[in-house]
């Protein structure tokens, strides 16, 4: 009876102290830990209920207790294995707890460590903040510092307003340009198409002239006209073609050249001839020929040039550019019969070439016959056709050969020509 007592007395206090350590690490509790103090709580429950048994059963019956030896030593084993568990507690308990603390210094040492390079990393921060706000302020500084270059704000103003005014003037003026374009442009389309009509029914009028122009080709071939070869068959100073008054004159020196070119370049009495006269004509154009050559011959000399060079340079061009196409062009017009303007323009040029010194050699005459000597200015042309005609014969004078007088630096009295053509009987 008294082992049982005792038994009770020691359990009693093991639970009691159980309990106190408990309730110790209850009130210390941490979230790591209280799922283990729940389960202690559990187990000195159990004991507390196994000491209840025990009080139960000792107040019962002693005799009831010797006879169930076996239940008591079953309780005895219970007891022990509490008790082993109670110490296994109290060893968990302070191992959480020594466990606690040094987490907690880890973690005291870990916050003072972030700390102190949180504030050296703010520090640095700062620093750098403070030097990039000095920079940013002494840019703002030298922006802000007024330029002694820069313009002033209300000329500027007023030189745009100037030119948006003239800006408004020439959008104004370009549209009206605009709808005068568009006018124009619709005007000509009109035109255009007026011009198209009309270029249609000069193309068929043209052909129906030269076919009409071949006809009367024809008729005057067979008319077989011979006014102008009866006028020139006449009385030499009847040829309008001849050119006399020169013949004994030397005015062209070599002291003189300037004054001989002035003349070749002087074409006023043609000038007044072709200004009535349109472009397009041929005479005109061969003029213009001549004007245009004779003036690039004159610049390519000087007074101090030798004057046969000169005179030479000056001849090829009349024989070029006068004789061999417009005179020749004049002798073929006249001869048809249409010569009211042939004849007005041969005037002139015969002034032309008298004022500037030219003659003609007038031996030649028509049915006579040639001499070799006549071959030195004049070139032949051949006809085999020619019936009824002795050899030799000269039928047709063409262009008569045009002679010019100068005396050389040496005083020598001299000649240039230019080269006639006259067709011969074969």
């Amino acid at each position: 009876m008294g082992f049982w007592k005792n038994l009770k007395y020691v359990l009693s206090d093991e639970c009691n102290g159980l309990l106190r350590l408990l309730v110790d690490h209850y009130n210390r509790r941490s979230e790591k830990n209280e799922k283990s103090i729940r389960d202690i709580l559990v187990k000195v429950q159990q004991t507390l209920d196994t000491q209840e048994v025990l009080d139960n059963n000792m107040s019962d019956s002693y005799q009831e207790l010797r006879e169930n030896k076996d239940a008591i030593e079953k309780v005895s084993a219970q007891c022990e294995s509490v008790f082993s568990q109670c110490e296994t507690i109290v060893s968990q308990i302070s191992q959480m707890e020594t466990d606690e603390v040094s987490r907690g210094e880890e973690i005291s040492q870990l916050v003072v460590q972030e700390f102190e390079k949180q504030k050296e990393e703010m520090k640095k921060g700062n620093q750098m903040l403070a030097a990039r706000i000095r920079e940013v302020y002494a840019y703002l500084e030298a922006v802000n510092e007024p330029d002694p270059d820069a313009p002033n704000v209300n000329d500027l103003l007023a030189r745009i307003d100037v030119l948006e005014q003239k800006n408004a003037e020439y959008e104004s003026r370009l549209s009206a340009m605009s709808k005068e374009l568009d006018e124009t442009k619709q005007a000509y389309d009109v035109i255009d198409k007026n011009f198209q009509e009309e270029k249609r029914k000069t193309f068929h009028l043209s052909k129906k002239l030269v076919q009409a122009n071949d006809k009367i080709t024809d008729l005057l071939d067979r008319m077989k006209d011979r006014s102008l070869e009866n006028m020139l068959q006449k009385d030499e100073t009847e040829n309008p073609f001849i050119i006399t008054e020169n013949k004994e004159k030397y005015t062209i020196t070599a002291a003189n050249i300037q004054i001989m070119v002035t003349r070749f370049a002087n074409t006023a009495v043609l000038d007044r001839f072709f200004e009535s006269v349109p472009d397009y004509d041929p005479y005109k154009k061969m003029y213009n020929r001549y004007q245009k050559d004779i003036r690039t011959t004159a610049r390519q000399f000087t007074p101090k040039s030798e004057l046969e060079d000169v005179l030479q340079a000056f001849v090829h061009v009349v024989q070029e550019d006068l004789i061999g196409k417009m005179i020749e062009a004049l002798y073929r017009r006249m001869k048809s019969g249409k010569a009211q303007m042939e004849e007005k323009l041969l005037t002139a040029l015969n002034q032309y070439l008298e004022a500037i010194g030219f003659y003609c050699r007038d031996e030649l005459k028509v049915g006579e016959i040639f001499s070799e000597k006549d071959l030195d200015d004049m070139e032949c042309v051949k006809d085999n056709q020619a019936k009824g005609k002795d050899q030799g014969e000269i039928l047709e004078i063409e262009t008569y050969p045009y002679y010019i007088n100068y005396i050389d630096k040496n005083g020598r009295r001299k000649k240039l020509h230019t080269k006639g053509v006259m067709t011969i009987a074969v």
